[in-house]
Formats: C-alpha cells, sequence, structure tokens
C-alpha cells in the first residue's frame, strides 16, 4: 500500500542518477521550458501548482543528495512525516467509479499540495479525528481483487506518517458496505470509537472500539439511515417516517425513541447532508433547496425553522441542488455552502457551476459564488478565516477557493480516478 512520500537512498550510483534527474527535472518545470535561449524566464504565478511542486521537489532532492544529509549515505528508507495537521487539512476519496481497488489523497490546503495517500478496497468510508490526529476508513476487499473471498475491515492512520496504527478486521457477519455517503460512518465525539452502517439484511449499526482496537458487536435499529453522534453513547439517525431516531448504547440492548416527524414525504431529502459533531449542528437540503435544521443534543433534538435556498423565481426558472456532496456548513460563522444549478427534476446529481452561500439563522443569502467550471462536491475548513474547497469529478480535480471573493488559491489535479468525497475535521 502506498503511504507518506517515501525517500530512498540506495547506493551511490543511484545517487548520482537521482541527482541527475533531479536537475533534470528542475530543468524540465522551469517557467520557460527551454524554449529559446533568449526566452525570458515566466513569473512563478505561471506555473501550475504541479510544475511549481515538482520543481521544489527536484531542488529539494538534489540539495539533500549534495549534502549529504541522513539517509543519504545509506541503504535505509528515510520517511517523510507530514506537517502538523490543522483545521485545513484535507481528504479526497477517490472511489474509481465503483472499482474494487480505491484511493484517498491527502491535502495540505495553505500550500495546495498533496502530502500523500492511502490505499482502500470497495466504497470505502472515510473519517477524521476531531482533531486532526488520525483519519480512518471503513472498506471491503476481495480475495481474487473484484471477487472471491471478502473482508470488510477498519483501517486507522497516523496523520503524520500515513502509516495505520489499527487494522480491524470485521466477522463475516456484519457486511458493512457503506458506499460513498458520509455519516454513513462516523467517529463519536470523544473519537475513541468508530460507528458504521449495515444495509442488509436489515438495518443495524455496528461498533468498533478503536482505542482496544477490537470489533464490539452490532445491532439492529428501525428504518433509519445516517449516524450523527452527539456522545460517547449517543448518536442519531434520519428514518424513513421523517423522524429523528435518538438511540443510546450501554450495557444492555439500546434505547431508541423517534423524534417528531419534520419532513412530509414529498420534501426529498439528499443523500449527504452536512453536520457538525462540536456542536450538533445537522442540516439537511431537499432537492429543491429547502433548508432543513436540527440541533441534536443528548438531551433531544430540536427542529430550527426550515431556510429557502432559492426564490420562488428562482425554483421556477429550474435554480436546484446538484452534484454528489451538494452541501456544507461552516460552525464558526454559521454559514451553509449550497452546490446548485439550474436543472431538469430528478439532475440532482448531476454537476453544478454556482455555490450559494446562506446565513443559517437568518436564510438571507449572503452571495452567489459562479464557478465557472462543473463541480460536484464541496466543503469547508472549520477555520477562520476559512477555505472552500471543490472537487470537479471529471477533471480530476480539487480547487481551493477564498470564499469570501470567490478566487481560487490553489488547484490540485491528478486526483486518481473519479474523486467525489471530501472530508475535513470539526475543528
Amino acid at each position: 500500500m502506498t503511504r507518506l512520500l517515501t525517500n530512498l537512498r540506495e547506493t551511490t550510483a543511484l545517487r548520482r542518477l537521482l541527482a541527475g534527474a533531479a536537475l533534470g527535472a528542475a530543468a524540465f518545470c522551469a517557467p520557460a521550458f527551454a524554449q529559446t535561449a533568449a526566452a525570458p524566464e515566466a513569473p512563478a504565478a505561471a506555473l501550475t501548482e504541479g510544475q511549481r511542486g515538482a520543481a521544489e521537489a527536484a531542488a529539494r532532492l538534489a540539495e539533500g543528495l549534495a549534502t549529504g544529509r541522513p539517509g543519504a549515505e545509506t541503504d535505509d528508507p528515510v520517511i517523510l512525516e507530514a506537517p502538523e495537521p490543522n483545521a485545513r487539512r484535507v481528504y479526497v476519496n477517490d472511489p474509481a467509479h465503483f472499482a474494487a481497488i480505491t484511493q484517498q489523497f491527502v491535502i495540505d490546503g495553505d500550500s495546495g499540495r498533496i502530502l500523500g495517500m492511502i490505499d482502500g478496497g470497495f466504497l470505502p468510508n472515510p473519517v477524521v479525528a476531531s482533531d486532526g490526529s488520525f483519519f480512518a476508513q471503513a472498506s471491503t476487499v476481495f480475495k481474487r481483487v473484484a471477487r472471491g473471498q471478502r473482508e470488510d475491515y477498519v483501517e486507522v492512520f497516523d496523520a503524520r506518517t500515513h502509516y495505520p496504527i489499527a487494522d480491524i478486521t470485521l466477522p463475516e457477519e456484519p457486511r458493512m458496505l457503506v458506499g460513498t455517503y458520509p455519516w454513513m460512518t462516523a467517529l463519536t465525539p470523544d473519537d475513541k470509537t468508530l460507528l458504521f452502517y449495515r444495509f442488509s439484511p436489515s438495518p443495524s449499526v455496528g461498533v468498533v472500539d478503536l482505542e482496544a482496537k477490537e470489533y464490539r458487536g452490532i445491532f439492529d435499529v428501525p428504518d433509519c439511515y445516517h449516524i450523527f453522534p452527539v456522545s460517547a453513547d449517543t448518536f442519531y439517525m434520519h428514518c424513513r417516517a421523517g423522524t429523528m431516531a435518538k438511540i443510546t448504547m450501554g450495557e444492555g440492548e439500546p434505547q431508541i425513541s423517534e423524534s417528531e416527524v419534520f419532513h412530509t414525504e414529498e420534501e426529498y431529502l439528499i443523500n449527504h447532508p452536512a453536520y457538525s459533531p462540536k456542536s450538533g449542528r445537522l442540516v439537511w437540503p431537499a432537492y429543491d433547496g429547502k433548508l432543513f435544521q436540527v440541533d441534536l443534543t443528548t438531551e433531544g433534538a430540536k427542529f430550527l425553522p426550515p431556510l429557502q435556498t432559492f426564490t420562488d423565481a428562482e425554483k421556477a426558472e429550474g435554480w436546484a441542488l446538484g452534484g454528489w456532496q451538494q452541501a456544507a456548513y461552516h460552525r464558526p460563522s454559521d454559514r451553509i455552502y449550497i452546490l446548485a444549478d439550474q436543472r431538469a427534476q430528478w439532475r440532482h446529481k448531476t454537476s453544478s457551476r454556482f455555490v450559494f452561500v446562506v446565513d443559517a439563522r437568518t436564510g438571507q443569502r449572503i452571495k452567489r459564488i459562479d464557478l465557472g467550471y462543473e463541480a460536484d462536491s464541496i466543503n469547508v475548513s472549520q477555520d477562520s478565516p476559512h477555505q472552500l474547497y471543490v472537487l470537479s469529478t471529471g477533471e480530476k480535480a480539487m480547487r481551493v477557493l477564498d470564499p469570501e471573493t470567490g478566487a481560487v488559491l490553489h488547484r490540485i489535479d491528478q486526483l486518481g480516478h473519479g474523486p467525489q468525497v471530501i472530508t475535513t475535521a470539526d475543528y
């Protein structure tokens, strides 16, 4: 499996070869691309993120080989560590168009650089610790790549080294297959327990103790979906009847109660709501842009008055949500971000070119950002000022935006085959 970028120094001959390659790479990545001897050098801003990153890496490699820093004279690999994680650490999950082997990319939002990547199996579901200290994924692999004996597992990775710190095999019975839907797998707010949803043979929730690195078991739940933890032993789920189920785990059978109905059968909610475990705020848009908000606590669910993303005139013009991960919530500013465009009915999974920003308190529209390109997923960092992350599956690229101006700060390309899900920590 691929881990954090690794710097190998094997032999003197190889070092010389690498040094030559580094100088060659630096020359290739030079702004002018050696088109003519007299051609002026292009400004650094003219370089793409990939070209700039390659030039920097080549320069660092050449310097390290020339100075003989630790590891340069041995056959031992030197494992480079990522910076200390912060609110702008971004995880992009590439389900590779439902392939059996997948990847998750780890990106530094400040620099726009890929820090590393990990491998995954079929339709993994990523989570990240509230302080960013580790990230994990629940996944499925098969003995013959895409067929044969199946194994479900949970793998936990250190945020700096990207090496696994826990590898927990789940028994055959859970049959986890969670898909690319955020909040089908979730961490409790203390980051000690991972909860995962099971579709078949009946709705159930599995429990994995990350501290003990053990699978604890699985229990049936009502006809409810998604998992929104509010404490170490309590979480909520959205039920088919339009209610929220509160589930409290304990020594015996879990205690389950349901709330009042908060939306009708005709108000179709998207599959990818936005949730802040730190505040307990759940933001759940409907296809037409109606915004349901719920404050979840151990005491109960408080339903806030619904808001509207679009005016009646805009709805008549066909404005509606669209994409894969269409909503994001910024806790410090209490703002909701919605990915939308003009579209025909039932086209809510197709890409959008606009991001609407709504005040979660008043429902007032703050702005509409014209992206100018097709986007499929959005998310935000939970710092102030914060960043807006926009993922384009077709381009295999993620852009880092200033949410106040809409300016693109970074563009990160070559993110696998079909990246779809953006995960950030709820700092």
